[in-house]
Order: C-alpha cells, then sequence, then structure tokens
C-alpha cells in the first residue's frame, strides 16, 4: 500500500519529517473507521485498505485492514500525499497513480506489497496507488481512503469502482465527524486543564508562586518541555523572569533576546496573536528577518525546536509574555493550543495584575507598618520625656503653702494644679494609645470574665459618678461572661467608656452597664441618659484627637483620645465597636467580643 509508512518504520520520523502523534482520542469513531475500511476490502475485492486523517500537518493511518501491527498510528506528510494527488488520474470519487508516475521520494513512507503482476494492460502492480481524497465543505483536504492488492489482481472495472465510490461517501462522512469528535475531545481537555491553571495561578500572591502553581500543569497541558514567563514592571520595560524545565534547573540566557521579544510582547497583545515560532516557520509579524534568524540561532543554542510565544495582559495593557518550548523533534503547534494559549494568556495576565497589586499593597502596608512603629517610638520618647518634668511641677505645687498665699496667687496655683492635671491625663492616654498601637507588642489572652471587670470599673468610677450625681446600674448574667484578651486592656476599654458616659451626661441622670451572651459573642453596652452625639460626630468619633463639636460637650475636659484608645483594643481582641446616639437623647455605646471556647476555669483573671 503506497504513500504509507513500511511496518518495520511505523511511528518513527524521517529525517525531516514529524515526530508520531499521540495515539487517537477517539475510540468509538475509531471503530467505525475500523469497520469501514474492512467492509470495504471485502466488498470491493481488495487485501488491504486503509483510512487516513491529517492531523497537524501531516496524515496519520487510523484505521487499516490486513496490514502488519504497528501500522496503526504511522504518519505521512501532508506534502507527499498532496504530491501524489496532483500526478493521479481522475476516477471521480476516486484517484489512481500508475506505478509509473509514482515519485521517487514517496518511496520513504510506503512499502511494497509482495505480489506478481498479471499479463494485460488491466493488471494491478505493487507500484500502483488507488485512494479516495476527502475534502470538507471548505475544499481542505482531511483525510485519504487507501485500497491495494485486489484479489483478482486487477484494476477495479465499473462494478467494483461503484462500490468504491459508495464507500467514498461513508468514509467522508465518518472522518469529519472523526475530526469534529476530535477537535471538540480536545478544546475540552484543554479547556479543563486551562481551567485548573487558572484556578491554581489567581490564588497565589507573588509571580513566583503563580508560576510554581501552574508551570507543571501548563507545561503538560501544551505537550510542552518547558517553559518561562517574563512580567513587566509598572513602566513596561523592565523585566522579572521566572523559568521552568522538565529537564535542566540552569536558566538560559533569556536576558539576551529581551530587546526582540519585549516588543513583540507589546505588539501581539495589543493584535491578540499568540505565534508559534521556529526556524520553518520565522516569518511573524513584526519581526525583522535579522531578528528572526537571532532567535533561531538563540533556540539551536539552547536545544529547542520550536516555542509558542503568548503576550500576557489585562484590558489594554501588556504585562508580559509567556513562552512554551518544545524539542526539535516535536509535533507543531496546533491553532487549538494557539486558541487556548490567547485564553491562558489573559487568565495568566490578570494573575500577574493582582501578585503585583499584592506587593504594592504589601510594600505598602510594610511601609506604614514601620511609620506607626516610629510614631510609637516618637509617643512614648516624647511621654516619658514630658512625665519628669511634669512629676517635678506637680510636686513642688503640692509643696506650696496654700494658707498663707493671697486669693490672686491662691488662683494662678490651682489653674497650675488643674493645668497638670490634665496635662498628665494627655500623656497618660498618648502613652497608652502608643502601647495598644504597637504592631511588635505580643497578644497574648486568657479567659476573662467580664462581670468582674465590670464590677471593678464600677467602683473605680462611683467616685467620680457620685460628684456629677449620676447614678450608675449593672445589668450582669448569673453565668460568667468569659471572653478571651489581657485584662488590664479590657479593664482600659470598659474604664473609658465608663468615664465617657458619666462625664457627658448631666446632674440626674443614668449610666447603665449591660453584658449578654449570644453564643459565639459576649455583647457588652454602655447606655448613658446624657447630651448625646450629633450624626456628623459619630462618622468621627474613634479618630484620635478628635472632639465633638457640641459646645455642652467642648465644655467637658477631654484629650479626644479615650474612644480611639477602644477602637485599638477593641480591634486587638478580634471584636467590634458602635454606637447609636442623638443629640440630646443620650447614648449606647456596643463592644462586641469573640465569647472564649475553652474550659480552663483556672484561666480567670479579675481586674484587679
Amino acid at each position: 500500500m503506497h504513500d504509507e509508512p513500511d511496518a518495520g518504520r511505523t511511528g518513527e520520523p524521517s529525517a525531516d519529517g514529524p515526530a508520531a502523534l499521540a495515539p487517537w482520542a477517539d475510540d468509538q469513531t475509531r471503530q467505525h473507521l475500523q469497520v469501514l475500511v474492512e467492509g470495504v476490502a471485502t466488498l470491493a475485492g481488495f487485501e488491504q485498505s486503509a483510512v487516513l486523517l491529517r492531523r497537524d500537518g501531516v496524515f496519520q493511518v487510523v484505521a487499516a485492514a490486513s496490514v502488519a501491527d504497528g501500522f496503526i498510528g504511522s504518519t505521512t506528510p501532508t506534502w507527499a500525499i498532496e504530491r501524489e494527488l496532483a500526478r493521479s488520474d481522475d476516477w471521480g470519487a476516486w484517484r489512481f497513480v500508475p506505478h509509473g508516475r509514482v515519485g521517487d521520494e514517496v518511496l520513504d513512507y510506503s512499502h511494497i506489497p509482495d505480489i506478481t503482476p498479471l499479463e494485460g494492460e488491466d493488471a494491478w502492480h505493487p507500484l500502483d496507488w488507488l485512494f479516495a481524497p476527502l475534502h470538507d465543505d471548505q475544499g481542505e483536504l482531511r483525510g485519504v481512503l487507501g485500497v491495494d492488492s485486489p484479489r483478482d489482481g486487477r484494476l477495479p472495472g465499473p462494478e467494483k469502482l461503484e462500490v468504491l465510490t459508495r464507500y467514498a461517501g461513508v468514509a467522508r462522512t465518518l472522518i469529519l465527524l472523526a475530526l469534529e469528535r476530535e477537535d471538540l475531545h480536545e478544546r475540552v481537555r484543554m479547556a479543563t486543564e486551562a481551567r485548573a491553571i487558572v484556578r491554581q495561578a489567581l490564588t497565589e500572591p507573588t509571580l513566583d508562586l503563580v508560576l510554581e502553581a501552574c508551570r507543571a500543569t501548563l507545561v503538560s497541558c501544551f505537550d510542552a518541555i518547558g517553559m518561562w514567563l517574563t512580567a513587566f514592571d509598572e513602566h513596561g520595560s523592565g523585566t522579572s523572569t521566572t523559568f521552568y524545565s522538565r529537564d535542566s534547573d540552569i536558566a538560559p540566557p533569556f536576558s539576551e533576546i529581551d530587546d526582540v521579544v519585549v516588543g513583540l510582547a507589546h505588539r501581539y497583545w495589543a493584535d491578540q496573536y499568540v505565534a508559534p515560532f521556529s526556524s520553518a516557520n520565522r516569518d511573524q509579524p513584526g519581526l525583522p528577518p535579522e531578528d528572526a534568524e537571532r532567535l533561531v540561532q538563540f533556540l539551536d543554542r539552547i536545544g529547542l525546536g520550536s516555542v509558542l510565544f503568548v503576550p500576557l495582559g489585562v484590558g489594554p495593557a501588556c504585562l508580559g509574555f509567556l513562552v512554551l518550548t518544545r524539542a526539535p523533534d516535536a509535533r507543531p503547534w496546533t491553532d487549538l493550543e494557539r486558541d487556548a494559549a490567547l485564553d491562558i494568556g489573559r487568565d495568566l495576565g490578570l494573575a500577574v495584575a493582582n501578585a503585583r497589586q499584592l506587593e504594592l499593597e504589601r510594600a505598602v502596608i510594610d511601609r506604614l507598618r514601620r511609620l506607626d512603629s516610629y510614631r510609637v517610638e516618637v509617643v512614648n520618647t516624647l511621654g516619658h520625656e514630658l512625665r519628669n518634668p511634669l512629676f517635678s511641677m506637680s510636686a513642688n505645687l503640692e509643696l506650696l503653702d496654700m494658707a498663707s498665699l493671697d486669693p490672686d496667687a491662691r488662683r494662678s496655683v490651682e489653674a497650675a494644679t488643674r493645668g497638670a492635671v490634665r496635662m498628665r491625663a494627655v500623656i497618660e492616654d498618648m502613652l497608652t494609645m502608643a502601647q495598644v498601637s504597637d504592631p511588635r507588642r505580643e497578644f497574648d489572652p486568657v479567659a476573662v470574665d467580664l462581670r468582674r471587670v465590670v464590677h471593678d470599673v464600677i467602683d473605680e468610677c462611683r467616685a467620680g459618678a457620685d460628684a456629677g450625681s449620676v447614678t450608675v446600674e449593672a445589668d450582669l448574667p448569673e453565668a460568667p461572661a468569659m471572653v478571651a484578651g489581657q485584662p488590664d486592656e479590657l479593664h482600659r476599654l470598659l474604664t473609658n467608656l465608663m468615664t465617657n458616659a458619666i462625664k457627658y451626661t448631666d446632674p440626674g441622670g443614668r449610666v447603665v452597664v449591660r453584658i449578654a451572651g449570644d453564643g459565639a459573642d459576649v455583647v457588652t453596652t454602655v447606655t448613658d441618659t446624657g447630651i448625646g452625639i450629633s450624626a456628623s460626630d459619630q462618622e468621627q468619633l474613634f479618630r484620635e484627637f478628635f472632639r465633638s463639636t457640641n459646645p455642652a460637650a467642648l465644655t467637658r475636659p477631654g484629650t479626644g483620645l479615650g474612644l480611639a484608645i477602644v477602637a485599638r483594643i477593641v480591634n486587638r481582641h478580634g471584636g467590634t465597636v458602635g454606637l447609636d446616639s442623638e443629640r440630646g437623647r443620650g447614648t449606647t455605646a456596643t463592644v462586641t467580643l469573640p465569647a472564649y471556647t475553652g474550659v480552663l476555669a483556672e484561666d480567670v483573671v479579675s481586674a484587679d
């Protein structure tokens, strides 16, 4: 049978031919084609028959009757089939190439049946070739049905040719169906593997992790031996390259060709074009011949036969490129692979953009953390430096003999004393704020019963409440209200809320502290009947050094740090804080903290 490789050469490439293809994927269609070739051989009176399908630039035997083992799967170059087609006689649906016209070059892909020709003009010669070219609706040659070795040793007459013509029509239908099913199968496979690649890549925070997550799947999906991915910096010029190969850990000197491929990446992203580049396919858009020669030499030097060059990007921005590599004897890149690679280029572009954004955010967070640490150090230093002279000033004021002073001097000393008290409050709040804001300060929680903290805070605030004629009440559960936290910080949190509520409540008013549990959380509320807070003030109330715009509130002393400290402590404890208030109708502050889930009674710590 002509134009098919010898059985001893099945699956092996010729010196300049392509490597053998992967086995046919569709078992059901292959079985239908096998029935077809066996039927045409039997009913048309031939010893041998075969069907070849065009796949990736070659014709592959997918079904055959009465041939040697290993013959199915062998390949013939497309150019050899087309050359014989041009030399053939037109027999309707079939073409006949008499032995005297068979080209010498086709013998490399043929084997000669071991038969002795009969006498006569209609005798079949071992080098004769009878085949039906099978075209699709667009006129493209997609397959070949061939027969060989007629049982009677004669060329087919009208009767046999009619049978052969009917089988050629059936073969065309089956071949187009087979190719359509293979195309669908390949698209589903590529789409499935591409989704897996994207799922892995999009969740990774750095470019290296993006590549590590998807590189093995990516290389396997495209039947490649390696890849490299180059990402551009935010200016679109500088590059960062990561490399992966199945066979080597030594990265080639990619920077040697950056001046060529970086420009191509921007052009190809704009054109949404994927370039299958090799020595035989060097004519690519925007690639001058001298640059193409440089790339060919580079691939030869690092032992690669071809690459698939894929631009990466998001929207109009090109963010880099992906290069998939194949060995010199590997099959060409298919249109399906190019389409899938372009989709992956878009998705990996999104992954690169995400990784870049996360890196920028981490850099900003790191800078803010350093600034926060510096601010904490400055506040700590300033607070401790102010404490000493303030202590000295306060001590000297206390030593003054107030009885010996005239009224004006006494008023001056009292004003200075009040100023020193306010200054001490500001310094203490600043130091507390720095302490709870310090990112380096460890948080080592223990089990704390908030009921006991509330009792301690109320005892401490009782004198101030009595002085302002404010009633303080507690509505607490009988069972422990356990949270995980640091007792001193929780004590400061509730003290700030209580003193604020008492300070901004007029004489005769009331402050109530309630604790309730709802399973996963412990909710503490501090409700007062005070002057209330406007809606605009509530939006900024937890900001450092903010003071209310309410004139009634401004007359009462404060540092503007109390609620900011509350917010920082709540945040350190994984909780939330909120306010419900209205001018003239009082305020309710609500703190929600995660309930303690352990059962360690000995961990219960009071705030004293």
